[in-house]
């Protein structure tokens, strides 16, 4: 794995722990159940909000949590090479 892509994992992962803070840190949940309780808590707003069923609820949770984490890898993987390219010059 190169420097790029660490630091794409690296922005991802945090991106992924802000988000799972934002939504889970009112509930009086152990931090080990946090992200259960985020990514139900997803669900439930797309469910009770835009009236879908709980399937298409958990798919759209999943497609908005990957392309969240994919979107944030782009981002640190972008940033990294910018500051390569700005550090060799």
């Amino acid at each position: 794995m190169n420097r790029h892509s660490f630091s794409g994992l690296i922005t991802s992962l945090a991106c992924l722990m802000a988000c799972i803070y934002l939504l889970a840190s009112d509930t009086h949940f152990p931090v080990i159940q946090w992200p259960y309780e985020a990514f139900q808590g997803l669900v439930f707003s797309l469910v009770w909000g835009f009236g879908v069923s709980a399937t298409v609820g958990y798919v759209y949770a999943t497609l908005i949590t990957v392309t969240l984490v994919t979107i944030s890898f782009a981002i640190g993987h972008k940033i990294s090479r910018i500051t390569s390219k700005t550090n060799n010059q």
